[in-house]
């Protein structure tokens, strides 16, 4: 709970502290003493967005520091976001600077406001006009049952949203498989033509080499016939003029000289040795002079070949060894879309599986909400029954949907009916902003034991009542504050006679300035500003004694 609020410079607040104590607290004070301007510092404090306007005229900044007693989900989320913590308290600090710039602080450590929204939510729940729109939300209705179901429905919860996670998980994973039909299509059909392409080429490591080759030789099959005439003439001629016959003959002549000399024995041998090679020789050269012989179909052949060999290289690469890589590729991408089916059609089936869970779970929910929601729908007419909507009729309509969502299957939607004879419709399409903010004290009322928030501030909970209804509010107010700490700007006298702790807020004003206080006041300032509420500004001795009886009536009502 709240239990020190300091503000300073902040709009008409010179320099206040207000203390709050367990009970329920009353805050009072006439119209445009600056009520509104306590609940704006409140609401800076739960992380509103602050502008410079908040700053008083003349200051350099305002700063707001508000005590609370800590709870366990407080320090869970202090600890959470490496905030430092106290067994006891702690403080949260807003600081809005003349020039515009916002500071606010946890503990003493700067801290986002999104943090501080999230701390303060397990701290104090507000309820002015715009708070209980919330109440309108079909969201915050559901959150409404399911708290009234307790812990069944929790447990169930927790377990069905571990199931849509996984769906979710699941669908992500699909949905980064899926590519889109008619693109893969074209894929598909693209990457096989590249394939057959390559594949009824038949290459060979290292084919193009061989077959340039063989095509430089056929390309120069005449100029070989020619070089090779010249060779067998040169070394074998008919007329005794070839190098063979001569070296012969040269042969000969030696063989007749080995007798003198025997290095001449080794010259004629060597003479024999070449003789023999050259006319070995002289014969291979004939012969293949006789196979020279130009193949059309086979040059035909291997040009095409080349052709097509070539084609493919400008294609998928500069050698078939790149080509036959980029055919392994192609088979690659192929398999890897035909495994995404495969993958795809088996996370489906895990999907199947989970929604089956899902469903179930889902049932069992919605099981438990309908009891809880006829529950809830009995306790809330009861509650506006006693806050003196007698005529109003609440009605609680639960619809299963089909869409898979992380709470499950239900919609809600809540109904009233303001007047006998008139048909249920929906909560925001009726009530006004003193009817609505009857239905969420009852709701605060009904759910009191479930609700861990410590402090519960209501604004214009009194609008639009009076007599016999104010009596009531003020009732179930002081029943509230018996479960949380209670806060509650009243300008009725019927609902500030419950109080425990009575704040009055004034405002003073002299020919330099207007200032707004506020203070805590005692029992016979108290008398007063009850008798003030009943009569107006004339305070007359009935109207005491009227004030007094009021609030022995609402102390008899508090036991």
């Amino acid at each position: 709970m709240i239990f020190e609020l300091k503000i300073k410079d902040f709009i008409l607040i010179e320099d206040v502290t207000v203390d709050f104590l367990s009970g329920l607290n009353i805050i009072t004070g006439e119209t445009g003493a600056g009520k509104s301007i306590i609940l704006g510092a409140i609401r800076l404090i739960l992380g509103q967005t602050a502008n410079k306007d908040a700053v008083r005229i003349g200051a350099d900044k305002a700063s707001i520091k508000a005590s609370f007693y800590t709870n366990d989900l407080v320090n869970e989320l202090l600890v959470k976001y490496d905030i430092p913590t106290d067994d006891e308290i702690v403080i949260i600090a807003r600081e809005v600077q003349a020039k515009g710039k916002s500071i606010s602080r946890v503990n003493g450590q700067v801290t986002p406001l999104n943090i501080i929204r999230e701390v303060t939510e397990c701290l104090i729940d507000l309820h002015g006009q715009n708070e209980n729109q919330k109440l309108l939300m079909k969201s915050n209705q559901l959150n409404l049952i399911d708290a009234y179901g307790g812990i069944p429905i929790e447990e169930i919860k927790r377990a069905l949203k571990s199931t849509y996670r996984e769906i979710a998980a699941l669908d992500k994973a699909i949905e980064a498989l899926r590519v889109d039909d008619l693109e893969k299509a074209k894929k598909v059909d693209f990457l096989t033509f590249q394939l057959d392409e390559i594949s009824n080429a038949s290459l060979k490591p290292d084919e193009d080499t061989a077959l340039e080759k063989e095509f430089e030789y056929l390309s120069n099959i005449e100029a070989l016939k020619m070089s090779f005439e010249k060779a067998v003439v040169w070394m074998k001629n008919d007329h005794d003029e070839g190098i063979v016959n001569k070296l012969s003959t040269l042969s000969n002549e030696f063989s007749k000289l080995e007798a003198f000399d025997d290095e001449i024995v080794d010259f004629s041998a060597r003479l024999k040795d070449a003789f023999y090679a050259l006319e070995d020789l002289s014969k291979d050269v004939e012969n293949y002079k006789e196979n020279l012989e130009f193949d059309p179909e086979r040059f035909l052949f291997i040009e095409r070949r080349l052709d097509t060999i070539n084609a493919l290289k400008t294609k998928y690469g500069q050698s078939i060894a790149e080509i036959l890589a980029f055919e392994s590729a192609i088979v690659e991408e192929l398999e890897y879309f035909e495994s995404i089916e495969n993958k795809v059609s088996e996370l489906k089936k895990q999907r199947d599986q989970s929604l089956l869970i899902y469903n179930e779970q889902a049932s069992v929910l919605t099981d438990l909400r309908q009891k809880s929601a006829q529950k809830l729908e009995s306790a809330l007419q009861n509650e506006l029954i006693e806050l003196n909507m007698k005529d109003t009729r609440f009605k609680i309509e639960l619809e299963v949907m089909t869409r898979v969502h992380e709470n499950g299957l239900d919609e809600v939607e809540f109904l009233i009916s303001t007047n006998l004879g008139q048909p249920f419709k929906p909560l925001k399409k009726v009530v006004s902003g003193g009817e609505l903010s009857r239905l969420m004290l009852g709701i605060k009322i009904v759910l009191g034991h479930l609700d861990n928030i410590p402090t519960l501030i209501f604004d214009e909970i009194d609008t639009g009542i009076s007599g016999i209804t104010a009596n009531v509010v003020g009732e179930k107010l002081s029943r509230l504050s018996k479960m949380s700490q209670v806060i509650c700007i009243t300008h009725l006298p019927q609902i500030a006679v419950f109080s425990d702790h009575h704040l009055l807020i004034e405002k003073e004003s002299t020919t330099q300035n207007t200032m707004t206080t506020i203070k805590e006041i005692d029992q016979n300032s108290i008398v007063d500003e009850i008798g003030r509420l009943v009569g107006g500004m004339e305070m007359t001795t009935a109207t005491k004694h009227h004030a007094r009886e009021m609030i022995e009536k609402a102390k008899a009502l508090k036991k």
